[in-house]
């Protein structure tokens, strides 16, 4: 009983600082700590600053002004009065040493051809356009977390069997080594019987670095410190579940939620509507525009006037782009061209999606097919196996028997596990494909 307790404490303080992940919480992790996610939500972030910058058109401009000025000589006016017979010689100060002035300034700009519509119109979409941008990334980190987080599971299933198999050499040895000893095998049996435990060792010690490398690789994807014990729980896809059968992946319509749901579709579109809308608001670069003001001023002096003034004044300004050395022209060739370029790209992407919803389809139903067909050869080299050993130990057939449908069971299992892991991976890539993997 005290051992027992012993064990349990070690356990408890070996486990009290690991993480423990499900495929939930590593996507959570993901959407948290990802670096490209982090930069593409500052994407976000610098779009939402561009909108607010380019909608300040449409309100006014005020400004406070405040200054102060010492001359050290003031203009003056000599003036001579003649006073009966006598004349009186008097100085007039024009100004003051010390000149203080207060403005308040009020502008707005009253018409300029649209512009201060477009622009705002322009930034919105770039806006749009930063948001499918994270989308986009997410989609794709989405995709690579699932062939890590997988991978790990793969791994750690193979380790699994590897290690099973290692325990089935090891106990073919000793029936070996007890047929030797009632005379009823031989030497050969036996040796050959330790070779095979020989080899397994290896493959097993292999198979673990696998999971442990398998696991950095996920550490690094979702930011956590390679140094930081975590614990992957979860299970390759389940293929007696049939979700993703060939009658549930039509191509037409794949093919049909892929082009209305991509996020790569919307961004071209946004992209487009950016280009339009910048061609516009350049072409507006030589039509005129009116801008109005007020300002309030408090000064002194006030001209000649040696007090504090205050005064109020408003005007209009209209300017006339007369000629601009045809950069408005070549400005507007330039957004023509990137419109075009815009529906040129369109249309790639439209035919590069169609193309990779194509390939993720034929690869799920191929995958759907090929994992039943191999749960099939398992069952059947377990029964092998099984025959093999009970033959074997009446008897009946050598080791060698034994040894090749233990090779058989082994080959099988691992062909299945990476059918289930290729099977995650297919239904993850069909997702992205069609725009549902969030």
């Amino acid at each position: 009983m005290k051992g027992l307790i012993i064990a349990l404490i070690l356990t408890a303080l070996t486990t009290a600082g690991t993480m423990n992940l499900d495929y939930t919480a590593a996507k959570k992790l993901l959407f948290e700590n990802n670096r490209d996610i982090l930069i593409a939500a500052q994407g976000v972030i610098d779009a939402e600053g561009k909108l607010t910058d380019a909608s300040s058109g449409y309100l006014p401009k005020i400004s406070l002004y405040g200054s102060y000025n010492y001359i050290s000589s003031v203009p003056a006016m000599q003036i001579s009065l003649p006073v009966g017979p006598s004349v009186i010689n008097k100085t007039i100060q024009t100004g003051q040493n010390d000149n203080w002035v207060f403005r308040a300034a009020l502008s707005q700009v009253l018409f300029d051809w649209g512009r201060m519509f477009l622009a705002p119109k322009t930034a919105a979409k770039g806006l749009e356009t930063a948001e499918l941008e994270l989308e986009q990334v997410k989609a794709q980190a989405l995709l690579n977390l699932n062939q890590v987080f997988y991978s790990v599971i793969l791994s750690k299933k193979i380790v699994e069997v590897n290690e099973e198999s290692l325990k089935l050499a090891e106990e073919n040895a000793k029936l070996a080594s007890a047929r030797l000893n009632t005379g009823a095998g031989s030497s050969f049996d036996l040796l050959r019987a330790k070779v095979r435990i020989s080899s397994m060792k290896p493959v097993v010690s292999k198979s673990r670095n696998i999971y442990e490398m398998s696991v950095q690789s996920l550490k690094n994807i979702l930011g956590i410190m390679l140094t930081e014990e975590i614990n992957i729980t979860g299970e390759l896809i389940n293929s007696q579940a049939g979700d993703f059968g060939p009658e549930n992946t039509a191509l037409d319509a794949a093919l049909k939620k892929a082009l209305k749901d991509r996020v790569e579709i919307k961004k071209s579109v946004a992209r487009k509507e950016i280009a339009e809308a910048s061609l516009a608001l350049i072409s507006t670069g030589d039509k005129p525009f009116l801008t109005g003001s007020l300002s309030y001023n408090y000064q002194n002096p006030y001209y000649t006037q040696l007090s504090w003034v205050d005064s109020w004044n408003a005007g209009l300004v209209l300017s006339i782009p007369v000629f601009d050395g045809f950069s408005t022209a070549g400005k507007s060739r330039s957004a023509e061209a990137a419109v075009k370029s815009t529906e040129i790209t369109k249309i790639q992407i439209e035919n590069l999606i169609e193309l990779e919803v194509k390939q993720t389809v034929l690869n799920l139903n191929e995958v759907s097919e090929r994992i039943l067909a191999q749960s099939e050869v398992v069952k059947q080299a377990e029964e092998y196996y099984k025959i093999a050993e009970a033959s074997y130990k009446s008897g009946v057939n050598t080791n060698y028997d034994v040894m090749d449908a233990h090779l058989g069971l082994l080959t099988a299992k691992t062909a299945y596990l990476q059918a289930l892991y290729d099977l995650a991976l297919a239904k993850a890539s069909y997702l992205k494909a069609i725009g549902e993997l969030k």
